[in-house]
């Protein structure tokens, strides 16, 4: 567990915890991937399983079995970069991600007019660096708000910037978002 404190990129909270004002990595020194996530190999319409070296990238049916296929191919994946020490860290995020597209997002996803009806889950590393990155429709943004541990919901970036490095969300083209979580 990693435990560090997330650089917040993303402000303007709505009522719900989203918000649609842009999101950057400020603060977040040389920051490779989101280049990668904004142009790059890892795109909305990658084919299923596409993988490199150094990215792998999945779409993923908006469902919630969603969540344990996510997991599964991160953790497959870090096995064969030999990085599996952060096995633990990341399966808990990827969870928490694809299950805030699924629940957040709902309403992109669900066959309306301009959106695809699916996910994305891309991995991609640099060095000891890993970043997972799950791409939905919506292009509202996220932002962390204060987990009130009584309700049902409402932790998941919470979860998110205590197992991560850090963590943020930036726009695709044409539309959608992608949110990643950095790990070292």
């Amino acid at each position: 567990m990693t435990g560090h404190s997330a650089q917040e990129s993303v402000r303007g909270t709505s009522a719900w915890g989203w918000t649609s004002s842009a999101a950057v990595a400020s603060g977040v020194p040389q920051s490779w991937w989101l280049s990668a996530l904004r142009h790059g190999a890892p795109r909305w319409g990658a084919l299923s399983g596409s993988a490199s070296h150094d990215s792998a990238s999945w779409r993923l049916e908006a469902d919630p079995g969603a969540v344990k296929v996510a997991r599964e191919l991160a953790l497959t994946v870090l096995r064969e970069w030999g990085m599996s020490r952060m096995a633990g860290d990341i399966e808990l995020v990827v969870s928490e991600l694809v299950t805030n597209a699924l629940r957040h997002a709902g309403g992109y996803l669900a066959g309306s007019s301009g959106y695809e009806n699916v996910i994305q889950l891309s991995v991609l590393r640099r060095g000891g660096e890993v970043v997972c990155a799950v791409r939905d429709g919506s292009a509202q943004l996220p932002a962390r708000r204060e987990p009130d541990f009584m309700a049902e919901t409402g932790r998941g970036l919470h979860l998110v910037s205590c197992f991560s490095r850090t963590w943020g969300a930036v726009p695709t083209i044409p539309d959608g978002k992608f949110v990643w979580a950095l790990f070292t």
